[in-house]
Formats: structure tokens, C-alpha cells, sequence
């Protein structure tokens, strides 16, 4: 039995299974999945619902499609085909001395992981660079480490995927999907004696709101690059 309790919503999973969500999104989705066997069930049945839809649809259109694409491969002479490099794929997150399972969407990408950096507190983390409006992060929190309390000006997307963080409203263990906006205010922290690994999606900087911790409001860019 699972221990996961947050989740994408519904509508997210079926877009997942349509391959019609934004490239950011999909990974955050995609990630989570790796997680979650409910989640995986329910995109397996969105994915087996288009499949009737597209069983379903007229044969003559699917035929002249079908026709179109076949006499295409046809024309091709045998120099033309290309063959596929395959990439070299990195299953690790190395950070340090620790390593981490990297999620699988990200695997043959490396390329596309920035260096990591340090933040205020004992918090780390590296750019992921998704072809995206948001701006995704690896955050890696340390032992006994917290972000100031915080609200968001946008909509920020949690995918824990190691170790566990507490904050006001609960606690956080792998594969918990975790969406706050505007109406949340938090001071994520790590739990006793435990580090965490998370994966996040902004689309807007953080906002401070406690006392000291606002004057650090001038730099909330820093959290979203």
C-alpha cells in the first residue's frame, strides 16, 4: 500500500495520457508516476479510453492517413534511413557523497541539469532546464534545514523524491505532488534527523511574509531561475 497522499489532479493525468501537457509538466507527471501505482492506473485507463475513441473513429480517414505515411516510407532509399544514437543515459543524481535515483524522464538528458548551487541555509540546487515558460529545480534541503515561511505568487509544484519535509499543513514522503499557489503560506522544513531530495516547478517567485525573512523578498529571484 502506498504511502503517497498528494497527487496530480485528474484532468493533468488524462492530458498526460494524450501526450498534450506542457514538456515541464509532463515530466513532473511523469516523475510522480514512477511513485504512484494508483496514478499509473488511472493514466493506463485514460490512455485504453483514447484508444476505443481512436478504434472508433471513420476507417476511410484513418485509411487515407495510413496510405499517406506508408507511401512516404516507400520513397525513402535505404541511404536515407538514419540511424538513432542512443543516448547515454545517467541514472543518478550525485550530489557530493550522496547519490539519488534520477527520474527516468530526465535520464537521457544530462545535458539539461545545470550545475548545483547553494541558497540561503543548508539548501542546494540545479537548474533543470525543461523548454518551459516555469522554471524547474532540483532542491536538495540538509539535515535540519528550512526555507523561510513563504506564500507563492504563482503556482508552485512539489514532487518529493527523496527522504521527507515537514510544513504547517502536513508531511511529505516520495512521490507526494505537492501544489500550492497564492491561498498557501508554508515554512517547509526537512524532518528529524532526515534529508530531502525534491523536484519543483514555479511559474512565479516565492514571496516572504515573516518578519526578517521578508527583507529577503528583493532576492525571491534567486529561487526562481
Amino acid at each position: 500500500m502506498t504511502s503517497i497522499q498528494f497527487h496530480p489532479a485528474e484532468s493533468s493525468l488524462e492530458l498526460y495520457a494524450a501526450g498534450q501537457l506542457d514538456p515541464a509538466m509532463s515530466i513532473m507527471v511523469s516523475a510522480h508516476l514512477e511513485y504512484c501505482p494508483v496514478c499509473r492506473q488511472q493514466v493506463a485507463a485514460a490512455e485504453h479510453k483514447l484508444a476505443s475513441q481512436l478504434e472508433q473513429a471513420q476507417p476511410e480517414a484513418m485509411n487515407s492517413e495510413l496510405d499517406s505515411m506508408l507511401a512516404m516510407i516507400m520513397q525513402q532509399s535505404p541511404d536515407s534511413v538514419i540511424e538513432a544514437n542512443q543516448p547515454a543515459l545517467q541514472q543518478e543524481i550525485m550530489l557530493g557523497n550522496k547519490r539519488f535515483p534520477m527520474p527516468r524522464a530526465l535520464q537521457a538528458h544530462p545535458q539539461h541539469i545545470g550545475p548545483w548551487g547553494r541558497l540561503p541555509g543548508k539548501i542546494q540546487r540545479a537548474r533543470v532546464d525543461a523548454v518551459s515558460d516555469s522554471k524547474m529545480n532540483f532542491i536538495y534541503m540538509d539535515q535540519d534545514s528550512a526555507l523561510p515561511e513563504h506564500t507563492h505568487q504563482g503556482q508552485e509544484i512539489t514532487l518529493v523524491l527523496a527522504g521527507t519535509f515537514i510544513d504547517d499543513a502536513g508531511t511529505y514522503v516520495p512521490g507526494d505532488f505537492i501544489i500550492q499557489d497564492a491561498q498557501n503560506k508554508h515554512t517547509p522544513r526537512t524532518a528529524a534527523n532526515q534529508d530531502c531530495l525534491c523536484l519543483t516547478l514555479l511559474d512565479a517567485p516565492l514571496h516572504f511574509t515573516s518578519g526578517l525573512a521578508s527583507l529577503l523578498n528583493p532576492f525571491s529571484q534567486l529561487f526562481f531561475k
